[in-house]
């Protein structure tokens, strides 16, 4: 069995999404056969850099839209990750012919819709798996064969017959509450600190780092850790962070293997996002002992299950919830924590999960489009309509 991995962002953009691919090649690259396409970094073993025009490129910067100014920045930012997953799926188009896979495994809905379509390309037509890290409903799905969800709730609203559900995972070696830190002396901020660390892109949408700013910054003497990728957002949302808190603010980005470090410096862990598809850093947060608050919505109850639940669109939830919850509760609930992401989130007990569903999705059957009576009827419709035109309009030659 032989399975590819595909992953357009990875080495192009940070994001939860990009750390699943890697995570999951690296969980199973020792029990079968994977090979993992990315947009960026380096060529490894088992590992194609496929070339693309990546979101983030200087050729992307200056599209031009017919949309609403309230929404250029949203619509643009579209613009660039469709371009990455289409350019990256041509790219990749060769490779994955010469290979002879089983299993093509799709992260993005770009690259997944286009290799569905040049499936009848292939000598031995592999399956099309898509993981919907975008909560995206069954009518909005790209075509595929089977699909993975994320949570119960998303799987809920999926394709039925075609969907299963496979949650997140994490390393509980690298999120360890043992890890040793130093982040709080490279940092500057006293041991004796009480430290909120949020884990996102630095922007006003989705994440919402501006709201937890504000609401960190009403807790007295409280220092906030933010660690994400900077989005043009980023300049603003700094200066605010430095006109509420001064230095009780730090904004920083680290590598995916260091990131147990800052959380380990950290007290509690918070996000301000309304809805996540799923939310790999209260996992990790989760697994480093950390108590979470976060959205009061059902997906995140499920994810969490034993948090701080609050409304994020509330002004003063957040900084209610910090001052008003006891250090025991918040002891408590950083226990139960790393229990419940032993039980349910260890990638260690979804590696089996994965192997037997990529088994089961290697040996279903295939089926390409066949030629019908329908379709020689249509077509014989189309060239008798192509024929009257010419004779009505004459033809260029």
């Amino acid at each position: 069995m032989k399975i590819a991995l595909l992953c357009s962002g990875l080495g192009n953009v940070y994001r939860g999404h990009e750390v699943f691919a890697s995570d999951l090649f690296a969980l199973l690259g020792d029990a079968i056969d994977i090979t993992l396409f990315k947009g960026g970094g380096e060529p490894a073993a088992k590992q194609l850099v496929i070339g693309n025009i990546p979101r983030n490129a200087d050729c992307l910067k200056h599209i031009h839209l017919a949309v609403s100014p309230k929404w250029a920045e949203s619509v643009k930012e579209s613009e660039r990750g469709r371009i990455e997953g289409e350019t990256f799926a041509y790219a990749a188009l060769r490779p994955l012919l010469e290979g002879d896979f089983d299993v093509i495994h799709c992260l993005e809905r770009e690259v997944c819709e286009i290799l569905f379509s040049q499936r009848h390309l292939f000598q031995k037509a592999p399956k099309i798996l898509f993981s919907n890290g975008g909560a995206i409903p069954a009518r909005d799905l790209p075509q595929c064969d089977f699909v993975q969800e994320h949570t119960d709730l998303n799987l809920a609203y999926s394709a039925k017959g075609k969907s299963f559900m496979i949650p997140h995972g994490v390393d509980l070696q690298r999120f360890s509450p043992d890890t040793e830190t130093d982040f709080r002396a490279q940092h500057g901020i006293p041991a004796e600190a009480f430290v909120v660390i949020s884990v996102g892109a630095v922007s006003y949408g989705h994440k919402r780092m501006d709201y937890v700013v504000k609401e960190v910054a009403a807790v007295k003497d409280a220092y906030l850790l933010v660690l994400g990728q900077e989005t043009p957002d980023t300049p603003e949302i700094k200066a605010l962070a430095r006109r509420l808190m001064g230095d009780r603010a730090v904004f920083t980005k680290l590598p995916h293997n260091e990131l147990p470090k800052a959380y380990a410096a950290a007290n509690v862990f918070a996000l301000g996002s309304v809805f996540e598809t799923f939310g790999i850093v209260y996992v990790e947060a989760m697994a480093m002992g950390l108590p979470v608050i976060c959205s009061n919505h059902k997906n995140q109850r499920a994810i969490v299950k034993e948090g701080v639940f609050i409304d994020v669109e509330e002004v003063g939830a957040l900084t209610r919830a910090l001052c008003d919850t006891s250090r025991e509760s918040f002891a408590a609930l950083g226990q139960r924590g790393k229990e419940i992401v032993a039980a349910h989130y260890d990638l260690k007990v979804l590696k089996g999960q994965y192997l037997e569903r990529y088994q089961a999705v290697a040996a279903a059957p295939v089926s390409l489009p066949s030629y019908s009576l329908r379709k020689k009827l249509t077509a014989n419709a189309k060239n008798a309509v192509r024929r009257a035109a010419q004779l009505v309009l004459g033809r260029a030659e």
